[in-house]
């Protein structure tokens, strides 16, 4: 091995060499990242904008909020980044980044611990003194020490880390870790980064034996009180305080002071997970979604207020709000289908962003093809957008109730949203067959101008429809509030209908049936005349190129007009709530998320425009570069 102090780059770990199963672990990887994210994100904000929260136990859980967003963002964007575009590298600026932010927020973030536990003894133990001692002024210096204290543990160890030489580059980890940087080391300077380490270390457990002598002073105040349930309210508040400690430390201890011999790859990997992704991951719901105050913020923050239902329903035209379909009155299971909602709806605006912002910034697409791509981005982000985030909000909230103008907001925007978006699909289907079948026809027929007014025209029908439908169900008189779906659906609200009025949207939406129908047969025949084409094309390769984009054009299109013609136009019978969710989710749902991958990170120009706008160009040897744009083509 060469000496490498000056190498420009290392080598992270690869999760897997298997393709897919990059793939999978991005999206594992981003699901938690925005977990963490939104969950820290929402105590900041609530804490911020609530003046019952300015107090000194919601002001350090804001900042160990802060100090898990920046822990969890040192690593986790750089992994999903090198598992989506099948990278192992890191700068080496940018792994001395890593380092000093890590060590920067990893140990704020126990300090504030430390500062929380005392904060509680004073609160618990000396009551009477609290607001003498935990003062504002003490506040703020306390939160200051805690940051500055870790600014400089961060440049002490990181000054450590990168002061000796490399004989490799090649990191046994997914993110630059100091313990497995010194194995690295050429000379034995690396023994003082040791040093340094093991006296930060010393901290870390003289702060540990100070936050276990303060709980034992809690515990037994605790048990001193008369009232049961004031002793076990004070108890779940602390067991999970000690529980979260206790895991950031000695799982920090474990990585960072254990021999430096070939440990396993995945025991260093879990060993990394437990204390730098867990910790971030589980604080916001371990010390405030199950907080009254919090909760109370977070409600204020939404508007969503819990609506009370009454035993008999009377004629609720003027009612405030409607109640919406809860897959489940179990407490664990709308938090597992809000995890699993938030994981949906992060991928498909992630996907959908990177194609408008690919489309937008890059000029080698700006050409009639992508610049309804983008249309259709823009759409599909829309179309998700008017019915997740609600839903995703009722079930962490532990609500069902939409005001009756969120409601009507809901059924013209979905409306808008996904009849612009069949409107655009069929005129992408139309630019494929001038482009394949009349290629010396393309740029007159195709030009700027029709471009353009093809996309206002999609626009405008679908702003049309959307008004149309609108007032047509909101026309008629309601005699419940109880929508059997997770969302205004309209098929739904029929059904609450007191009056006939409900005849006149039903013909609406028989017409836009036809009106879909007529679209939907024009995309048939202009892929039978591509189909015909293609066919006769010399080329093998050319003609599974172009069927292998035909057949997913119209797998989606299908999908879209079969499950929705199903979900509008079927008989309003009381058919199973399970099956009006499946048909809901596979016109409204499963499209906006599966579009930007059919359409686009297969295609080679999206995925060089992605390289070029995220800037990574560094990809493995062994012509792996060679290999994935013949992929792709």
């Amino acid at each position: 091995m060469p000496n490498l102090t000056s190498t420009s780059e290392f080598l992270l770990l690869e999760f897997s060499d298997t393709r897919d199963l990059q793939i999978l672990h991005f999206f594992v990887i981003l699901a938690i990242y925005v977990t963490a994210v939104t969950g820290n994100l929402l105590i900041i904000i609530a804490v911020v904008l609530d003046h019952h929260l300015h107090t000194p136990m919601y002001f350090f859980l804001m900042n160990l909020a802060v100090t898990d967003l920046g822990s969890v963002s040192v690593m986790v964007p750089k992994a999903m980044a090198n598992a989506l575009l099948n990278t192992r590298s890191i700068s080496y600026s940018g792994c001395v980044a890593q380092v000093f932010f890590h060590f920067l927020f990893s140990g704020s973030d126990f300090a504030l611990l430390t500062i929380m536990a005392h904060d509680r003894c004073v609160a618990i133990c000396r009551p009477l003194q609290y607001e003498t001692i935990m003062h504002t002024g003490t506040c703020i210096r306390m939160a200051a020490s805690a940051w500055i204290a870790s600014i400089l543990n961060a440049t002490l160890n990181t000054g450590g880390t990168f002061a000796f030489t490399f004989c490799s580059n090649i990191i046994n980890q997914f993110f630059c870790e100091v313990p497995q940087i010194i194995k690295l080391s050429c000379s034995d300077l690396y023994l003082i980064e040791i040093g340094i380490l093991m006296f930060s270390c010393g901290l870390c457990g003289g702060c540990f034996i100070y936050v276990i002598i303060t709980y034992m002073k809690i515990f037994a105040t605790v048990l001193r009180m008369p009232s049961v349930q004031g002793r076990k309210k004070a108890l779940s508040t602390c067991l999970p305080h000690l529980t979260v400690v206790s895991l950031l430390l000695f799982t920090g201890l474990f990585a960072y002071v254990k021999p430096p011999s070939n440990t396993s790859s995945e025991m260093n990997v879990i060993c990394a997970v437990m204390y730098a992704i867990l910790p971030p991951l589980l604080n916001p719901f371990i010390y405030s979604m199950r907080n009254k105050e919090i909760k109370t913020a977070l409600l204020k923050l939404t508007g969503n207020l819990q609506l009370n239902i009454e035993s008999e329903m009377p004629n609720l035209t003027s009612t405030s709000g409607f109640l919406l379909l809860g897959f489940s009155e179990v407490k664990e299971l709308q938090i597992l289908n809000f995890f699993v909602l938030l994981a949906v709806y992060l991928v498909a605006v992630t996907g959908n962003l990177l194609i408008i912002i690919a489309v937008v910034l890059d000029h080698n697409l700006h050409m009639p093809m992508y610049f309804f791509l983008m249309n259709l981005g823009i759409l599909d982000l829309g179309s998700i957008s008017v019915m997740l985030p609600k839903a995703m909000a009722n079930y962490l909230m532990n609500s069902r109730f939409i005001s009756y103008s969120g409601c009507m907001a809901q059924v013209f925007c979905l409306f808008f949203f996904v009849g612009a978006d069949f409107a655009i699909l069929t005129i992408m289907a139309h630019d494929r067959h001038i482009a394949i079948c009349h290629p010396l026809q393309y740029e007159t027929v195709m030009h700027e101008g029709a471009c353009i007014q093809m996309a206002a025209s999609a626009w405008i029908s679908g702003l049309l429809y959307a008004t149309l439908h609108t007032c047509g169900t909101f026309a008629i008189t309601f005699c419940s509030n109880i929508i059997n779906q997770f969302f205004c659906e309209v098929p739904q609200i029929i059904k609450l209908s007191c009056s006939d009025l409900y005849l006149i949207e039903i013909g609406i939406l028989l017409f836009s049936c036809v009106l879909f129908g007529g679209c939907f047969i024009y995309i048939i025949i202009t892929y039978m005349k591509i189909f015909a084409t293609v066919l006769r094309m010399p080329s093998v390769n050319s003609r599974k190129k172009a069927l292998s984009t035909c057949i997913p054009h119209l797998t989606v299109v299908s999908l879209l007009l079969f499950t929705g013609t199903f979900a509008y136009v079927r008989p309003p019978s009381n058919t199973s709530s399970e099956l009006n969710v499946i048909c809901a989710v596979m016109y409204a749902i499963l499209p906006p998320l599966l579009n930007p991958f059919i359409y686009s990170i297969r295609n080679k120009e999206i995925k060089t425009a992605l390289l070029k706008l995220t800037g990574f160009r560094h990809f493995p040897q062994r012509g792996s570069r060679e290999i994935l744009l013949a992929k792709l083509g």
